[in-house]
């Protein structure tokens, strides 16, 4: 046989090969088969199949171990299945989740939820380092006006959170923000 002279002929020729050694190596967590969890037809925006079973493999990655990462091409629904996971995870319930992204991702994953999420709040920590800047500080609840978000609602810093001791447990101290 010869060399190929392309990735293309070489991935034609042994994607079968290819791919069953990928499965074996990695094998799926969720088949389409397991069926879907209920909660997802609760999210604002309706995943794809794909990104429904991406969901559903991430929720039993949660169940397994303490971390997971969504990796897939630009375009595919990242952000959605990310948000439909922890929903997802939550069971419905109450729930608080940390997102960390680049500076410049933050608005846009806070707009996804408010357009993925039911009953969601969400708040910004900006520049807790920089505060010799015209640029907001602190923790701030957003809100969705017009498509754009906007710093509108609770206005502290985490000090102050962690300093409201009259609650009887932290989630109820935030609760009460």
């Amino acid at each position: 046989m010869s060399t190929p002279d392309s990735i293309a002929t070489y991935l034609g020729l042994f994607a079968t090969e290819l791919g069953e050694r990928i499965l074996e190596s990695y094998p799926p967590l969720h088949r389409i088969e397991d069926g879907f969890s209920p909660i997802i037809h609760n999210l604002l925006r309706k995943p794809f199949p794909a990104q429904r079973l991406a969901i559903m493999g991430m929720v039993r990655r949660w169940e397994l171990a303490r971390a997971g990462a969504v990796i897939a091409e630009c375009g595919t629904g990242k952000t959605l299945i990310s948000l439909g996971s922890i929903y997802v995870h939550s069971k419905g319930r109450p729930f608080t989740a940390l997102v960390m992204v680049p500076p410049q991702l933050t608005e846009k994953w806070a707009r996804e939820a408010f357009l993925t999420l039911p009953r969601v709040r969400v708040f910004l920590i900006d520049g807790l380092r920089d505060r010799n800047t015209s640029s907001p500080n602190g923790v701030h609840e957003v809100k969705l006006r017009h498509g754009r978000i906007v710093r509108d609602g609770l206005h502290t810093t985490l000090t102050d959170i962690r300093l409201r001791k009259a609650s009887r447990s932290p989630r109820a101290r935030w609760e009460g923000l």
